[in-house]
């Protein structure tokens, strides 16, 4: 073999080499039966909200997560598909209601797929300004914040939270204030 022949060959597979480690993951969709209709849910909120935002490359499991207060967790690196790991305690999924799992399932879309951060600002009354609180993503499920008095608005509620998920300037309802 000439010289020039096996230095095109070494440069051939170096490159080809290079390919194919530096391609990402293949599209994968896998989420468990239970959590898909809260993931259905968001892909509705979000043609409501006009975001272009797809669920079609999406893991998510049910396991431990890395704190065991810690109701879930996405995992997000680059070139890779998201990664969303939901506890299975007690507190976290089995005890909760349909509005606390949408929540949760909301929350951690909200990481995964909207690139959204913790937002810890408070309104005057007190509630979170938004779902992306790291310390009560149940914002509007269990309504610990009365909107007028003794009545909780669940509709409304859930209205106000969703709005600011996908837009987070979205400005303060009358029960916030």
């Amino acid at each position: 073999m000439r010289p020039f022949s096996l230095l095109t060959l070494l440069i051939l597979t170096g490159l080809t080499g290079c390919q194919s480690s530096s391609q990402p993951e293949p599209i994968q969709y896998s989420v468990p039966a239970e959590a898909e209709p809260y993931v259905q849910s968001f892909r509705d909120e979000a043609k409501k909200h006009n975001s272009t935002v797809s669920t079609a490359n999406l893991v998510v499991t049910y396991g431990a997560t890395q704190s065991e207060d810690v109701c879930g967790q996405c995992l997000l690196q680059s070139g890779k598909t998201p990664h969303i790991t939901l506890s299975t305690d007690s507190f976290c999924w089995q005890q909760a209601s349909q509005y606390e799992r949408e929540c949760l399932v909301f929350h951690e879309l909200g990481h995964c797929l909207l690139g959204r951060t913790h937002k810890t600002d408070k309104f005057p009354n007190g509630a979170f300004v938004s779902l992306m609180n790291p310390d009560n993503v149940s914002v509007y499920a269990t309504c610990r914040y009365p909107i007028g008095g003794d009545v909780c608005d669940k509709r409304t509620r859930r209205d106000y939270y969703i709005d600011e998920l996908f837009v987070a300037s979205t400005p303060t309802p009358d029960w916030g204030k």
